[in-house]
């Protein structure tokens, strides 16, 4: 028979340690970003006289920085304007998410909040848990997207030219023809 401070010990151990697994990935931080770009595909030229769309520099949840023009270098980027408070962003966020998904990493997601919803965008991400990064995005960087009030959802292409611009959000459907039409297997 165990001695009971030796079974409290354990127990208290086994606690402890669960806690700690090692798991400090934050839903919407850097364990989200992309990894490479599926072998096998390539992406259509954008229209000639396509924009070229504004470059930024944001913080993922977790803290860690991004650019984005890292994230549409080689791939199409999604980004989705959003916030914590708005109704019906997150129906919006998700619909892009499983859009995105559908290419099965040959495109990247990126949910912008604003600066000023940098505490509640934590659980927002976590509320989520779309397998994306979110960043908190200064209002520089909404007003280079006209974005005045979430959502807005924007496509930029490979090498960062701006194709579409959804205000108000985009329904699955649509945001997947274009994805579709953008990416080659």
């Amino acid at each position: 028979m165990f001695h009971p401070a030796t079974v409290a010990c354990a127990l208290a151990f086994a606690l402890l340690s669960a806690g700690c697994g090692g798991d400090d990935a934050v839903s919407g931080g850097a364990e989200d970003l992309p990894g490479p770009v599926p072998s096998g595909v390539s992406f259509q030229e954008p229209p000639a006289d396509a924009l070229q769309a504004p470059d930024f520099s944001a913080q993922l949840v977790d803290g860690t920085p991004v650019t984005a023009s890292e994230l549409w270098d080689d791939r199409p980027l999604v980004l989705v304007f959003t916030a914590s408070w708005c109704g019906t962003c997150a129906e919006i966020h998700r619909t892009a998410a499983r859009a995105v998904a559908g290419q099965e990493g040959a495109v990247a997601l990126l949910g912008l909040v604003p600066a000023d919803d940098g505490e509640p965008a934590r659980d927002y991400a976590a509320e989520l848990d779309l397998g994306h990064p979110l960043a908190v995005a200064s209002e520089d960087v909404w007003l280079d997207y006209a974005a005045r009030e979430p959502p807005l959802v924007a496509l930029v292409a490979p090498g960062g030219r701006l194709l579409r611009g959804w205000p108000g959000g985009v329904e699955e459907a649509v945001l997947v023809r274009e994805l579709d039409a953008l990416v080659e297997r």
